[in-house]
């Protein structure tokens, strides 16, 4: 029987915690040609997070406070945090969507992370996904130049 191996794209990356354990593995397809966008996607929402929340916040606060007081009151403070989770869910669910359910779970337990540790996760992953994805742009440049032997027909 003849067999047939095709690289399928799917690279595993090694989550490791401060001590060096590793704590999960993700899975990313760099043979899939809309990784690179949702991934772009993720660090444009990231960007805008902040700016989103804060404007969410002053409409609630402009619809429900009479007036401007200094004594901010416990709802007050509940419902701008709710805002901002929200988002920050919004990005959890797009990291899982990219590299796989429950990823944020597995590498920072059963709670909503804030934006700073969803923002150091895209910027340490940064690196591994442009090497990743520099590997297969190589590899298909060097399978498709018109120079190599038996390139052109």
């Amino acid at each position: 029987m003849e067999e047939l191996v095709l690289d399928s794209g799917v690279r595993k990356i090694a989550i490791k915690n401060e001590d060096g354990d590793v704590i999960t593995v993700v899975s990313i397809n760099v043979a899939d040609a809309d990784t690179a966008e949702r991934f772009g996607q993720i660090i444009h929402n990231l960007e805008r997070i902040s700016d989103d929340c804060e404007k969410e916040a002053a409409t609630w606060k402009k619809e429900h406070m009479q007036q401007e007081t200094e004594n901010i009151d416990v709802e007050t403070v509940l419902q701008s945090n709710r805002i901002r989770v929200k988002y920050l869910k919004q990005i959890v669910a797009e990291i899982d969507g990219l590299f796989g359910a429950d990823t944020v779970k597995n590498v920072y337990g059963d709670f909503t992370p804030d934006e700073t540790a969803l923002v150091e996760f895209v910027e340490k992953i940064i690196p591994v996904m442009n090497k990743l994805f520099g590997k297969r742009y190589e590899m298909t440049r060097k399978r498709y130049n018109s120079g190599r032997k038996g390139a052109r027909a």
